[in-house]
């Protein structure tokens, strides 16, 4: 099953890589903001599955897109991908909704695996 997928980062080069490692993923990318006030507006407007977020953008931060997110497209789940790898910032991250955080820099592999966890979510296996 194909995923949509936004991508809010505020740097070209960083989403270009995420074009190229998510090339023949589950996700089908929909959708680019490069700061978070865009990032809002593309989340109400596509409704995509997956959010990738960055947490140091323009505009609005990401904790701030993080916590509005929900409101704006209930069934989006966020991905957030950041230099920030404080426990703190992991843990606000989480409360306000977010279902993974990877850690910049970050392979291929440990993207792929981060998808892969939340797009489980979506296709809902389980085990037995």
């Amino acid at each position: 099953m194909t995923h949509t997928c936004l991508i809010i980062e505020d740097c070209s080069f960083i989403r270009e890589i995420y074009h190229l490692n998510l090339k023949n993923s589950k996700l089908q990318i929909i959708g680019e903001a490069h700061d978070g006030k865009e990032g809002l507006q593309k989340i109400k407007e596509l409704q995509p599955d997956i959010i990738i977020l960055d947490l140091v953008l323009p505009e609005l931060n990401g904790f701030d897109v993080l916590s509005q997110t929900h409101q704006l497209s209930p069934k989006s789940k966020v991905l957030i991908v950041s230099t920030m790898a404080d426990s703190n910032y992991k843990k606000k991250a989480m409360n306000l909704g977010a279902v993974g955080y990877l850690d910049k820099p970050f392979t291929k592999l440990e993207l792929l695996n981060a998808i892969d966890d939340i797009t489980l979510q979506y296709d809902g296996v389980q085990n037995g």
